[in-house]
């Protein structure tokens, strides 16, 4: 090479070298949006959005928000984004959707533009259509959701955690709003929330309605509250038993996991019956949907569990995530193989262990509730036989669309229920094996509890998992989770259940939780007799393989149309099961076109399950259920 060109060279790369530090040290910036909702528009069931948000000139990509955290699905409701326009100096710029991802829309920013303005409407569906907060309904007339990952586009190579946001939102006049986020009122009326993250932004959603009651709880561990809203007059408060006990749940709670308490909690409670009745877990709040009577009729008391258990999310979940789950925004991928510990571990602690401690629930109705998802594993799922407990967790981004008809062959989301078990028999295993010194509950504090330097996530991995429990007990854990996780195994994982002093019986003593899942679905579950669930008007909904039922070639879809020479309902088949042995079960039915007239061979009666004491061993529900140390005072008493 000639020295004459070599000065020249350096220049360039001098040159090329800044153009590449300024590029970066742009693309480090935090990005700083505005976000304005408008959510007024209560009777079309719209929210208005209007965003700002700094550019440069270039090709840009907006992204919509396609990974829902706690939703684990890439099921952001983008058919419910409408309305989309941008601007560019007063004047319209163009978009055009990616062919390949429906959820990023690119434009072109013109010279000597540093921001854009994004409009955009979230049309809230009348009904539900599909997996996901944002495809069922999030208003009516009388309140309203408003949930910030439907309303917003924001760069899509932008890290959620680095993207600055200031909120505000407009509510209907006369309406109150919560949230975990401080809201203040502006002059013309706007609440504005405190600059924060994307990422924390929509973490935090806000509930608003006319009819919004707030009620402070007694807890001592940290500050909590409870917000209802509802859409009719009437069930829209806390009675002051209920607060009571919901402050010992905060306390149990911070007593269970230690570790640097949170700086504050609510509960967002909306009641309807237009609401998809469900809950959600967030940083430092909860989204729950319930029917009306969740709080006043005392058989709905089990339902409550959902409080605790999307409390107990805010450790296990939010701040202790899987790594492949602690995502640098919402549209890379999630991997969900480790549900079994994020929604296995709270299913047992936030759904059977915290909800008696506290007396939120009572004894009895979690031991109904025990025997329900004993049977449910026992005889509802067959395909344990050929498919693991891991692989209903890997695949839940693919099973949106799975029907029910198909669940007891299929296998549903496992990793509740049967990780319940697993993890009911992990902590008798420590208990056993320590002599009664150490618990499950050891483990939560030593992996679970927050730390004093502000975090929000700490990831983690299956052998950290693995790691601390053997902190905790010397045992060998990989090989305990690897033959009731990985392996496919045709036996429900009933043995902490027998450690505990509790057996799975069948028969005809009445369970109230079977029989108030029954009533809140429509569909009888007669799977433990013979081996099918059926609707009130006869349908057959599925069947599970190898029972009697399935012997006899019903499939779901079939329609029972007599019993016994009877016409259809569900009391006469029930009886006509009670009294299986003075002959075979009769059922006339019709699949397609087809008319059959059956003659079942069963004579195993009723099957309902409940959980008996195991005569002469000792009953280690019990220490499983008494409330941690209590400071001086504290009066507890297990719901009624």
């Amino acid at each position: 090479m000639s020295r004459l060109f070599r000065p020249l060279l350096r220049a360039i790369a001098i040159i090329f070298l800044a153009i590449i530090t300024a590029s970066a040290a742009f693309a480090e910036d935090p990005v700083r949006m505005s976000i304005d909702v408008d959510a007024r528009d209560v009777l079309r069931g719209i929210q208005h959005t209007h965003i700002v948000m700094p550019t440069r000139p270039g090709p840009m990509t907006l992204a919509y928000p396609r990974w829902i955290p706690g939703e684990h699905r890439p099921n952001g409701p983008i058919t419910q984004l409408i309305g989309l326009r941008i601007m560019a100096n007063g004047e319209p710029l163009a978009w055009r959707r990616d062919t390949a991802d429906a959820f990023s829309f690119r434009i072109d920013v013109p010279r000597g533009v540093n921001r854009i303005d994004v409009r955009l409407d979230y049309l809230s569906p009348a009904r539900r259509f599909g997996a996901g907060f944002g495809k069922s309904p999030n208003v009516t007339p009388g309140l309203a959701y408003i949930l910030f990952n439907h309303l917003l586009l924001y760069p899509a190579d932008a890290r959620a955690d680095a993207v600055r946001v200031a909120a505000s939102i407009r509510i209907p006049v006369g309406w109150r709003a919560d949230g975990a986020l401080p809201m203040t009122t502006a002059s013309d009326g706007r609440l504005a929330l405190p600059e924060t993250t994307l990422a924390r932004l929509v973490d935090s959603p806000v509930l608003a309605s006319a009819r919004l009651d707030r009620t402070a709880l007694p807890g001592r561990s940290f500050p909590a509250r409870v917000s209802i809203a509802t859409d009719a007059a009437g069930e829209h408060s806390l009675a002051q038993r209920d607060a009571g006990a919901l402050g010992r749940l905060v306390d149990e709670t911070q007593r269970l996991i230690g570790g640097d308490p949170l700086d504050d909690y609510v509960w967002l409670v909306g009641v309807s019956e237009r609401l998809h009745h469900d809950g959600i877990e967030h940083l430092a709040s909860s989204d729950v949907r319930v029917a009306p009577g969740f709080f006043s009729d005392p058989s709905k008391r089990y339902q409550w569990s959902v409080l605790p258990h999307e409390l107990f999310h805010v450790w296990n979940g939010k701040f202790r995530r899987p790594q492949e789950m602690a995502t640098r925004n919402f549209q890379q991928p999630v991997t969900t193989d480790l549900l079994w510990v994020y929604e296995g571990l709270t299913r047992y602690y936030g759904d059977v262990v915290l909800p008696v401690r506290s007396g939120l629930v009572s004894r009895e109705q979690t031991l109904d509730y025990l025997a329900f998802v004993g049977a449910q594993l026992d005889r509802g799922r067959p395909g344990r036989a050929w498919r693991s407990l891991a692989d209903t967790a890997v695949t839940v981004p693919a099973f949106d669309d799975a029907p029910f008809d198909g669940t007891a062959a299929r296998r549903a989301a496992d990793y509740y229920n049967e990780m319940l078990l697993v993890w009911l028999e992990a902590d008798m295993l420590i208990r056993q094996r320590s002599g009664g010194r150490r618990s499950l509950d050891d483990f939560c504090r030593l992996f679970l509890a927050r730390t004093a330097d502000g975090a929000e996530v700490a990831p983690y991995s299956r052998a950290d998992v693995i790691r601390a429990l053997r902190s905790v007990e010397d045992f060998d854990w990989d090989s305990f989770f690897k033959a009731r996780i990985d392996e496919a195994a045709p036996q429900a994982p009933l043995e902490g259940l027998t450690a505990a002093g509790w057996k799975l019986v069948y028969g005809a003593e009445p369970n109230p939780f079977l029989a108030d899942v029954e009533e809140g679905s429509g569909i009888h579950n007669l799977s433990t007799s013979l081996g099918l669930w059926v609707s009130e008007d006869g349908e057959v909904r599925d069947v599970a393989p190898g029972s009697p039922a399935f012997a006899a070639a019903i499939a779901p879809g079939t329609q029972i149309r007599k019993v016994d020479s009877r016409p259809w309902s569900i009391n006469d088949l029930r009886a006509s099961i009670a009294k299986a042995g003075a002959g075979p079960l009769r059922l006339d039915v019709r699949t397609g076109t087809l008319d059959r007239q059956l003659d079942i061979a069963y004579d195993g009666g009723p099957q309902i399950p409940s959980l008996h004491r195991i005569p002469g061993t000792q009953d280690m529900l019990r220490s499983i259920f008494t409330p941690l140390a209590q400071p001086e005072g504290d009066n507890h008493k297990e719901a009624s």
